[in-house]
């Protein structure tokens, strides 16, 4: 660490063999801060491409990532190591304004924040950075019922973690997730990859704490092997300030859970199948001021397991960067209620097929659902879709509804004009009751379908589009 308990700025030295980004160098407050590599698209050949509707391959691409802690305002420099003209600081929401000058950005950060460095209007070789409050009560290596990982590359097997024990990464610290190959893993007959247990476990416990400013990388493991996080049948758990990093599949699942809070933790992943946070059959769970780069769905509620609901479900003041699939909704598995489920004060940065949604795919009913004061700068694909259908994922022959559905003051600010739909199946299965309340895009109020590039089938009743 390069600075003592009593500095206002707080940066961690990158571990010996951790390569650091050639694309910009960071400072903040006067001091340098390490800058990581991070891997935002794997080219992916072993899949049957018979599966996909959208074409694999391409190169492994990369975006910069860095972080650290600080009180107060910080001044923040960073010098890109390519020529360009202009910088933008994303969310526009964070309200941050970069000056280029001599070939660097400086701006302020006036509270901890995830914010990304876009070059020149491109989406190419962002900075991601993150700037953490000053950490608070950090344990020690040593400490009872502690498992500690401090500054330094660390290679694991799967650990599983007990009631009461606390798994603390350190800041500077690199933990990598390996393969034994004794462990042999699971042949998928739908993919022909092999998949393994999670890498870090939580089964059945209480009390358990995730915590701390480091890094937990996939990257020596092949895709689709390990869940990185995996709580399940377990309560009183969370998962606070760490940093995710090319999860070889999904980074955090919640599954048949209660009382599970997941704040402050950051990803960047370029796997296919890589979801950030899927509270799966899960109660009571809370999802705060997170960064989510991914390559599948990024905050997304499920249900796998018939006849145990899923409900009481929270995401607040998420920043958003999804590379495949939804951005945040309740998508693909829906095997058993879900409702309760609220989406506030996020911001989505980037969207390649739907912002939000509600895709319905097994005979569950869905909702209430909300979305609500959500922002999206960018949507390649489907603003908003909520669709009851059948695809590859669906288990269920029977299919679902969809019941209650309110999208209220959601804006869309980017240079296109998006399309959205609202379809069920058939008339036996609707989507039913939906309000959309307040919806702009591109600062004009929608004040209804058409003026909205909606899509609406038959299969539909009670959708209301309401003004200011």
């Amino acid at each position: 660490m390069s600075a003592s308990a009593a500095d206002k700025v707080v940066t961690y030295p990158g571990p010996k063999g951790e390569p650091a980004s050639e694309a910009c160098t960071v400072s903040a407050g006067g001091k340098d801060v390490f800058v990581y590599r991070a891997r935002v698209r794997e080219t992916i050949e072993k899949i049957p491409k018979k599966l996909w509707t959208h074409k694999l391959g391409g190169r492994t691409q990369w975006a910069s990532m860095a972080y650290f802690d600080f009180d107060g305002a910080v001044a923040v420099t960073v010098r890109p190591k390519r020529a360009f003209k202009t910088a933008r600081v994303v969310p526009a929401s964070a309200g941050v304004k970069a000056t280029v000058r001599d070939g660097a950005i400086r701006f302020t950060l006036d509270r901890p924040r995830q914010v990304t460095v876009l070059l020149d209007g491109r989406f190419a070789h962002p900075l991601h950075l993150f700037a953490n409050a000053l950490e608070a009560d950090a344990p020690r290596a040593g400490d009872k019922n502690v498992v500690y990982f401090g500054p330094g590359v660390h290679k694991i097997k799967p650990l599983s973690l007990k009631s009461g024990q606390t798994l603390y990464v350190a800041g500077g610290a690199v933990v990598r997730g390996i393969i034994d190959p004794a462990e042999g893993g699971r042949l998928s007959k739908r993919t022909g990859l092999r998949s393994y247990g999670p890498l870090i476990a939580v089964h059945g416990a209480r009390g358990v704490r995730i915590r701390g400013r480091g890094i937990i990388d996939g990257g020596l493991m092949p895709h689709p092997a390990r869940t990185t996080i995996h709580v399940a049948d377990s309560s009183d758990v969370s998962i606070d300030g760490i940093i995710i990093r090319d999860s070889a599949a999904w980074a955090i699942c919640l599954s048949g859970s209660e009382k599970i809070s997941v704040t402050n933790v950051k990803q960047v992943s370029g796997r296919l199948n890589s979801d950030g946070i899927n509270p799966v059959n899960c109660r009571r769970v809370r999802i705060a001021d997170c960064f989510i780069r991914n390559r599948d769905d990024s905050i997304a509620v499920k249900a796998t397991v018939p006849k145990k609901p899923c409900r009481d479900i929270r995401a607040e003041r998420c920043v958003i960067w999804n590379d495949w699939g939804y951005a945040l909704g309740i998508t693909y598995e829906t095997r058993a209620p879900i409702g309760d489920v609220t989406f506030r004060d996020c911001d989505v940065i980037h969207s390649e097929h739907w912002a939000l949604g509600v895709h319905v795919v097994d005979s569950a009913t869905v909702g209430p659902v909300r979305f609500e004061n959500i922002r999206v700068e960018h949507a390649a694909g489907q603003l908003i879709r909520l669709n009851i259908g059948k695809d590859m994922w669906a288990t269920d022959k029977a299919a679902g509804h969809i019941k209650g559905v309110t999208i209220k003051d959601v804006s869309y600010v980017g240079p296109a004009r998006p399309g959205s739909s609202i379809t069920g199946l058939d008339g036996g299965h609707r989507v039913e009751d939906v309000t959309i309340e307040n919806l702009r895009v591109a600062g004009q109020p929608v004040a209804d379908a058409k003026q909205g590039r909606f899509t609406v089938n038959a299969h539909t009743k009670n959708i209301r589009f309401k003004g200011n």
